[in-house]
């Protein structure tokens, strides 16, 4: 079954299951913004990497409110800056 909207797919992601709606698509361990990854299952903690301006890594305001969806799904403690992910190898 489809799944038709990007808060369904965050909740498919919280849930560790797949869905797409439009531009954004989970695998259930991965959250992607088009094809960039935006959040990761690690372990039992779903961290995010804050692609937005506050996180100081804005790509779109698409991406950005994909981020956004899941940035308020989950602690603030499990958001993560870009440039930090990066520098421990957690993206590229």
């Amino acid at each position: 079954m489809p799944i038709s909207t990007n808060e369904n797919v965050v909740n498919a992601m919280m849930n560790q299951r797949s869905a797409r709606a439009g531009n954004l698509s989970t695998n259930g361990v991965s959250l992607y913004s088009y094809n960039l990854e935006v959040a990761r299952w690690i372990g039992t903690e779903l961290i995010v990497f804050d692609y937005t301006a506050t996180g100081n890594a804005y790509r779109s305001r698409t991406t950005s409110q994909h981020v956004g969806i899941i940035k308020r799904a989950v602690s603030k403690n499990n958001v993560m800056l870009v440039e930090f992910a990066e520098k421990t190898g957690l993206i590229k």
